[in-house]
């Protein structure tokens, strides 16, 4: 009887234990939406005031909700482990984009892909160099993406380039068919900025002192190296410009279509040393890159999520990062870390159970290491409903604390963004808005479509040694970081939608065309 008793007494305190683990969760699950006054034109301090308690308030709820049950390290680990290397148009990238479609959908948030078309998929083959002569080394390469493959084993008379404007490439007419080009000087890496201030700056460096006269931007080195193809050289060679044995990678300005000739990055110590070699006297080398292309156009797909707005939904809030890789590494920090925030974030928006004013959309991009071909694709698919993107907000640089968020030169929107920012401030410690302009991201073509479009400014947190590398794997993320960047994702996500005004569009600049 005694024992029985205990059992009775043990199960009702096992079932009251669970009642109140129910309820508590139901409590989540069932907070109210914070109101927010509705603000009059002019908008009164008072009305100011209230928009940032109810915003500090409800950051902190959301901060909390990641913290508490956080599921972006589980997934980045499945996306970086089980499915890998993303590259743009790739089975890989295709299962990814299924996949992450599912779990927006296990999160209750309604999502769908949307479908453009690359020319050709690229499969990286097999790889070797090896220096012939003066001396006998056998060293590592990787072709660029989308690079034509060799003729099979190819051996060439190594010439060096050195070119600072498109006109320097004179001399060099008709002397380059069948060698093997170095496309430039061994960088060097001295005059790298040890402590660099940002993750973007880690991989770009930011310009300092003097401008140099007759500088080539990107544009006019892709139109240099064409010119250089045109001379038919048997390969092209770059320098990966990182220490360490580290590669980097690039390509894919071809249209996803092959490279005129053969492309490819050595290590910055090998490009080195050729170049040294060659300074004392002759060197040949052997290639063989074994690259393949798909026979006809592949998919490449974008996923799109959204929490549906409930007084203004044709307005959109969107927040994204990008789910193409390099195919090196695992494309853990670039992107994986984005990408995965910004599930996190739609996850935890939709725990918390708001109904937001505005809608908030949420996009896994494709195609942003070959120039943005995902935010093209969005934007062509929504072309009649860009003046009702209210802002974007892009997470691309690695696993670091978010330290500040860029104005990238929308000073028209300063007031009501600051507006927007100081709660974060207050919630995730953060140093006032950034003034500067930083490009290369999945926001670019929004901005370039009038929308006000802004970057997440990271701390490096190895992003130099990761980014585009063979080191860009899931043992380098750190969790409290990115758990902290998706949380700030979701709350800005929230400040914008309940923000009285909408953020001001501007007029599209004259963007060159490619």
């Amino acid at each position: 009887m005694i024992h029985i008793r205990r059992h009775l007494l043990a199960c009702v305190a096992i079932l009251l234990f669970c009642s109140a683990l129910i309820a508590q969760s139901l409590e989540v699950l069932q907070q109210p939406t914070p109101t927010v006054p509705q603000a009059t034109p002019e908008g009164s301090q008072e009305q100011r005031d209230a928009y940032r308690k109810a915003m500090e308030d409800a950051d902190q709820k959301i901060a909390g909700e990641v913290r508490a049950h956080s599921e972006l390290m589980t997934n980045l680990e499945y996306l970086t482990t089980q499915i890998g290397p993303r590259l743009t148009g790739s089975p890989q990238m295709q299962a990814a984009s299924t996949w992450t479609l599912k779990r927006f959908q296990d999160y209750h948030v309604e999502a769908h892909l949307e479908t453009a078309e690359i020319a050709h998929g690229w499969t990286r083959g097999v790889e070797t160099a090896e220096i012939a002569s003066p001396i006998q080394r056998r060293i590592g390469i990787h072709a660029l993406g989308w690079s034509k493959a060799t003729d099979g084993e190819i051996t060439g008379s190594v010439m060096a380039l050195n070119i600072g404007k498109p006109s320097d490439l004179e001399p060099y007419k008709g002397k380059l068919k069948g060698a093997i080009v170095m496309l430039r000087k061994p960088y060097d890496l001295s005059q790298e900025d040890p402590n660099p201030e940002n993750a973007y700056d880690a991989v770009i460096a930011r310009a300092r002192g003097i401008p140099q006269p007759n500088p080539m931007d990107w544009r006019a080195r892709i139109q240099l190296m064409r010119q250089v193809a045109a001379e038919q050289p048997a390969l092209m060679l770059m320098d990966s410009g990182k220490p360490d044995s580290l590669f980097t990678m690039g390509g894919g300005v071809t249209g996803y279509s092959a490279s005129d000739v053969p492309m490819a990055f050595l290590t910055h110590e090998d490009y080195d040393l050729v170049y040294r070699l060659l300074q004392a006297g002759p060197v040949t080398m052997r290639a063989n890159l074994q690259e393949a292309f798909s026979d006809k156009p592949v998919p490449a797909s974008i996923t799109v999520a959204e929490i549906k707005g409930s007084e203004h939904p044709e307005e959109r809030v969107i927040v994204g990062g990008h789910l193409d890789s390099w195919d090196l590494g695992q494309g853990a920090l670039d992107n994986g870390t984005g990408a995965m925030a910004t599930l996190e974030a739609a996850r935890a928006l939709q725990a918390l159970g708001w109904k937001p004013k505005r809608t908030i959309t949420f996009i896994l991009f494709t195609g942003e290491e070959q120039g943005g071909l995902g935010a093209d694709t969005f934007l062509k698919n929504h072309v009649t409903e860009i003046p009702a993107i209210d802002a974007v907000l892009i997470h691309d640089t690695g696993t670091g604390k978010v330290f500040s968020i860029s104005l990238d030169n929308l000073w028209e929107t300063a007031g009501l963004m600051h507006e927007i920012y100081q709660p974060l401030q207050e919630v995730f410690d953060l140093q006032p808005l950034s003034t500067r302009y930083f490009g290369s991201s999945d926001h670019v073509p929004f901005l370039n479509r009038g929308v006000p479009a802004y970057f997440c400014v990271q701390l490096p947190a190895q992003y130099r040694e990761a980014h585009h590398s063979q080191t860009d794997t899931f043992d380098k993320v750190v969790p409290d970081q990115i758990n902290e960047g998706a949380a700030l994702l979701a709350a800005w996500a929230w400040n914008v939608s309940e923000m009285p005004q909408a953020l001001p569009h501007h007029a599209e600049p004259n963007v060159p065309k490619d």
